[in-house]
């Protein structure tokens, strides 16, 4: 975890074959795919692996809706009861 939030990476393999599983895993939960780059840091679109969604043009409406702003207390309160406010 120290190695995976200090080094600037998009993708951090824990005892895993990096090749297979860099490119999506049933065991790992990534997505599949057949196109990986260097993430952000190297100037990519996404750190994310690459996938169809990333190929399709959306679309999106937006309309306005209730104001709802969540209590920052009620948000943070597992890390406050942690670590304090």
């Amino acid at each position: 975890m120290e190695l995976a939030h200090k080094a600037k990476v998009s993708r951090m393999m824990v005892r895993q074959a990096q090749s297979v599983g860099n490119s999506g895993d049933w065991e790992n939960g990534m997505a599949f795919t057949m196109s990986l780059g260097c993430g952000t840091w190297g100037g990519n679109i996404t750190t994310e692996n690459i996938t169809v969604k990333h190929m399709m043009n959306v679309t999106w409406v937006s309309y306005p809706i209730p104001l709802s702003i969540p209590n920052p207390d009620d948000l943070f309160a597992p890390h406050f009861a942690k670590y304090g406010k």
